[in-house]
């Protein structure tokens, strides 16, 4: 009766952990394995932006950083992330808040949390992770993005980490600067 207790909590504490990873800092929560989790909606001093009016060449770029983290994991033996588009809206959103409030964090303008702005744009997971970017002046932001997040240890951990298996990915350009936001999640 032991060792079946046993084998249950450890299964049962297994489920109840969720590691998100925010840049370089892991963040430990406790969620039910299969809810999702509650959202939260920050507050904001302003309304959200519009981050679904996009200039054609940011879609294009999105789709490039995913190509070269999905070529790099699978060097590296791992499987290809999937598109999440409903993961690629809350990070357009946050790229556009960044460049709209000329700020660069993992705490939003609003005082908003990676998993806040997940749990707001409905979308569920177990594990989740988030690497961010922003350049000026630079003609081709998406290869310095990835190369500069494979020299950081804790974004380069974010790109290999088996786990994930889904990403989103959000650029936007205010003048001649860039914020790209990649999220990684498991479901």
């Amino acid at each position: 009766m032991a060792k079946n207790f046993s084998r249950f909590s450890q299964s049962a504490l297994l489920s109840l952990l969720t590691l998100g990873v925010v840049g370089c800092q892991p963040l430990w929560e406790a969620l039910s394995p299969l809810a999702t989790p509650p959202a939260e909606t920050p507050t904001q001093t302003s309304p959200p932006p519009d981050a679904s009016v996009q200039p054609p060449e940011n879609g294009a770029m999105e789709a490039a950083v995913r190509q070269e983290i999905n070529q790099i994991r699978q060097q590296n033996g791992l499987n290809a992330l999937e598109h999440n588009e409903q993961l690629a809206e809350v990070a357009r959103q946050y790229s556009q808040l960044m460049a709209r409030d000329n700020f660069f964090s993992h705490t939003g303008s609003d005082g908003s949390t990676l998993t806040q702005r997940v749990q707001a744009g409905g979308v569920s997971y177990r594990v989740v992770g988030e690497n961010l970017f922003k350049s000026t002046n630079a003609p081709e932001p998406v290869p310095l993005a990835v190369d500069g997040w494979m020299k950081s240890q804790g974004h380069r951990e974010n790109i290999l980490r088996p786990v994930f298996t889904e990403t989103g990915i959000g650029v936007w350009r205010e003048g001649n600067t860039y914020y790209i936001t990649q999220l990684f999640l498991r479901p």
